[in-house]
């Protein structure tokens, strides 16, 4: 039974070892062994689990062919020192003992000792006694004092060890250093809480802002028009309103205003027994809510609205999958270009790369207004015709060069770009299940339906401006992957698509484009193109419906493991080949966005031959970035929080719109309030939905980025009230990064598992090469507030004569990310467990649905 058990767990130690060093190799970090358990939870996930299965089995291999050739050695050196030790504790007496048992059974090795009887043993010859007086006649009391000696230097480390083990801090990382497998294994099953926060039924019932001089009443706004004024108190989120049904909103319930709805959303059957059962949100009282909407329109839009006429009819978002800003549009050097191009060691080389470089992200430059600048003439021939592409360098629209993603999670971050709001920070996409505290935009169109006459033209189309205001809209939702991951079709359906395109339509044998032509080039999905014959369906559709089209489409083939289709061909050696790994994983990448490029290009390739690309906003947001071992130790979007994560394309594409770059810090928060604000001034709503348009922009959170971007709104002394960004990072529940509008200053930090607080200064250290990390707040700001270096290379922008100014600003930071914390379990009515290892298997159960597979979320 022993030899079972040694078995067992030298397997499980091999096993835990080699995958732990398989994925410190692939993403630079060390396994959450609490968060493993959440892996293998259907077919799906074990695939996931299994595409890190070879490193791990290289991993394996080696540490027995090494124990193989070592253990014999380390066993007998092993043996030989502790054998030695332990000599010096016996004693004479023992040691005469043992010899005469070993005596006896070296005259009698056949016999068993139990056939031995008194008088067949002289007693006498072997008395320890007597052995025992003739040892201690020949020892010397040196030999005495050299045992002792030996004890103690045998006993010393032994005791030491057990005294650190009784008095090492519990808290992070000296625990975690101290801890070794199989120990570490018992995290899977263990239940841990940082914060109070974290804990399931935690919600308080008081949350005090943690900045008061900046909801004094003297710093209030009140209400002006449509603007509902911004009037709260320290604690006055918490107050539950209980104010009567707008005049925009009708007396029937509308699908995704349920906030507005006091007591509809308790017929919600969909909801989880951890969400309230109701959201709420009010800007009013909301401390760190900023309108920017009583600026005026930028100038050149206002030009261009007046003097040429802006039509949009349709709105189409798409979803970059992983896609980084520098890679949309890729630039030669810059951080990334460089770093490709260290890994050339010829002329020749680097030369033949550019030249490949130069046509990874040709569409993006168009569509984008931002020159790739290498000097080389492009190998592919992307001109011709197409409306887009033949624009004039001063039109396209809004390129925004510095936004930042809500979320390295992928629905996480939806939640911002399709329904203008913030995330929950807890594990997964545990928003599906309850009510969304703001309407998504298909449930604002649908609003806008409701005010609609049924359709009596049967598709007769007309020209006529107001006929195409009287249009009702549809809303779909287009993917090639599947939408069973992290509960996306939940999260359809509370969003309020009216129709969606997934894998599943497309593997379907009554699809009406059955089979797919190409297989699977990731565990989500098939490639993109595999939708392209169920798009030219939509536009065709609505076209001959004359309506209005409201689009989402996911890309995904720039997720990992960055496969592109056969039909592509081989991948491009944009990188040299490393010695050990083969081809390079930013190499697959890079190929994949190349992929990603020429299938937006395609897009909107379509909407020129549907004659739709002057009547539709094109909405180009990236869901979160990844981050490359060329650039960090640590890789991959898991409770990372490096800028390359969260760094994320924003455009808002349309041909008659005024090119504007704007150098702002925005997130996608600023989607809808964008989209609102364009749909009014271009008069492309009709009156009953320019009242509810020009009413429900007041309520998001986000800034209209057609108008001035406000960073802040004064206060007293330094006190002022800054445009704070949050973001949750993947899988959401464990760390946050906050940063801010007005200064460079980033903080990264801890909220329910142990971890670094980790700050940068993106001004000085763009790309977060030299981060400063402590293992506690105090310890960081104390390294802020004290090292010439860094109040040297402070920004200036205001109290540049205060050496202090980042280290109050990292304490105000993290003060105001737990405050949102809580404020966020509130908004969302949750009351759950943010770790997903700290819910119980109801809640897990609850999560899961029986018709569906469901993934892992990575």
């Amino acid at each position: 039974m022993l030899g079972v058990f040694r078995t067992f767990l030298t397997v499980v130690i091999i096993g835990a070892s080699s995958l732990q060093i398989a994925f410190y190799i692939e993403t630079g970090a060390e396994i959450k062994w609490d968060a493993a358990s959440n892996v293998p939870r259907d077919s799906a996930g074990i695939k996931l689990l299994l595409s890190g299965m070879i490193p791990a089995a290289f991993v394996a291999l080696s540490i027995i062919i090494v124990a193989r050739i070592v253990s014999g050695v380390l066993y007998n050196s092993t043996k030989a020192l502790v054998s030695k030790l332990a000599e010096t504790f016996w004693t004479p007496r023992l040691q005469s003992w043992l010899e005469s048992k070993e005596q006896l059974y070296n005259e009698f090795p056949d016999e068993p000792w139990v056939l031995f009887s008194e008088a067949d043993v002289n007693y006498q010859s072997i008395d320890p006694e007597n052995l025992n007086t003739a040892t201690y006649s020949g020892e010397s009391r040196a030999q005495n004092l050299w045992r002792w000696l030996r004890r103690g230097l045998f006993l010393a480390p032994v005791v030491t060890v057990f005294i650190l083990l009784a008095v090492r801090p519990r808290t992070y990382p000296y625990a975690h250093m101290s801890s070794t497998l199989p120990f570490t294994l018992l995290d899977a099953f263990r239940s841990r809480h940082s914060q109070n926060m974290c804990r399931g039924s935690s919600t308080p019932n008081s949350n005090p802002f943690p900045l008061p001089p900046v909801v004094y009443p003297e710093y209030w706004e009140q209400p002006n028009g449509k603007f509902p004024g911004w009037m709260p108190t320290r604690n006055g989120s918490m107050r539950q309103t209980d104010s009567q049904l707008p005049s925009w909103l009708p007396q029937e319930r509308i699908p995704g205003f349920d906030r507005w709805y006091h007591n509809a959303s308790s017929a919600d059957s969909h909801s989880n027994r951890h969400h309230e059962r109701h959201a709420s949100y009010d800007p009013v009282n909301d401390p760190l809510h900023i309108s920017n909407l009583d600026g005026d329109i930028l100038a050149p839009i206002t030009e261009a609205i007046k003097d040429a006429k802006v039509r949009i009819k349709h709105v189409v978002i798409i979803s970059l999958e992983s896609t980084r800003k520098d890679v949309f549009p890729l630039k030669k050097d810059s951080h990334l270009h460089k770093a490709i191009m260290n890994t050339h060691d010829t002329d020749e080389s680097a030369a033949e790369a550019n030249l490949q470089l130069a046509n990874v992200s040709v569409n993006a430059e168009f569509l984008t207004g931002e020159d790739g600048g290498f000097d080389v003439e492009k190998k592919d021939n992307l001109t011709g015709s197409r409306t887009w592409r033949s624009l004039n360098k001063d039109k396209g629209g809004l390129n925004v060069q510095g936004a930042i993603s809500g979320s390295s999670a992928t629905f996480k971050s939806m939640l911002g770009s399709h329904c203008g709001v913030q995330p929950l920070p807890v594990d997964f996409t545990v928003e599906a299940r309850g009510p969304i505290y703001q309407p998504c935009i298909p449930s604002i169109l649908g609003l806008f339906n409701h005010n609609k006459q049924s359709p009596a033209k049967n598709g007769k189309r007309s020209e006529d401006g107001e006929d195409i205001k009287s249009r009702p809209w549809k809303s779909v939702l287009v993917q090639s992957i599947t939408d069973q991951y992290d509960h996306q079709d939940d999260l359809n359906v509370r969003m309020g698509f009216s129709q969606t395109i997934t894998k599943h339509t497309l593997v379907d044998p009554n699809s009406k484009h059955y089979p797919p032509t190409e297989s699977d080039s990731n565990y989500f999905g098939l490639p993109e193109r595999q939708v392209k014959p169920y798009l030219k369906d939509i536009f065709q559709s609505a076209k001959d419906a004359n309506e209005r089209l409201f689009l989402s489409h996911f890309t995904s083939s720039t997720h990992h493991p960055w496969n592109t289709p056969k039909s592509v061909g081989e991948n491009i050696n944009f990188m040299k080949k490393g010695n050990l790994r083969g081809e390079r994983p930013l190499n697959r990448y890079l190929n994949t966005v190349k992929y990603g490029d020429r299938w937006i290009g395609e897009i909107m390739d379509m909407l020129d031959e549907f004659s739709m690309t002057e009547e539709t906003l094109v909405v180009m947001v990236g869901d979160h970035g990844y981050t490359f071992d060329e650039e960090s130790n640590l890789h991959s979007t898991f409770e990372n929080g490096h800028i390359s994560n969260l760094r994320v394309p924003l455009v808002f594409y349309h041909p008659s719109l005024p090119r504007i770059q704007l150098g702002i810090n925005a997130t996608s928060l600023s989607i809808i309030p964008t989209i609102l604000d364009l749909l009014v001034e271009t008069s492309s709503l009709n009156v009953p939905d320019v009242e509810i348009a020009s009413n429900l922009i007041h309520q998001y959170e986000g800034q209209s980025l057609i108008r001035p971007f406000v960073t802040r709104k004064p206060g007293r002394n330094h006190w002022h009230r800054d445009n704070w960004n949050i973001a949750v990072l993947n899988a959401g529940g464990a760390f946050l990064s906050v940063s801010s509008a007005v200064v460079p200053f980033r903080l990264v930090f801890p909220i329910c598992k142990s971890g670094v607080y980790r700050f940068t200064n993106t001004d000085k250290d763009p790309y977060e090469l030299d981060p400063i990390e402590a293992n506690n707040i105090n310890d960081l700001a104390n390294i802020l507030r004290s090292d010439p270096e860094w109040v040297n290379r402070l920004s200036k922008e205001d109290d540049a004569s205060d050496p202090r100014l980042a280290a109050r600003w990292v304490v105000e930071a993290l003060s105001v990310g737990k405050w949102w914390v809580i404020e966020q379990r509130r908004r969302w009515g949750f009351d759950g467990a943010s770790l997903q290892d700290d819910r119980d298997p109801n809640d897990v159960d609850g999560m899961k649905k029986g018709k569906g597979r469901h993934w892992w979320q990575t």
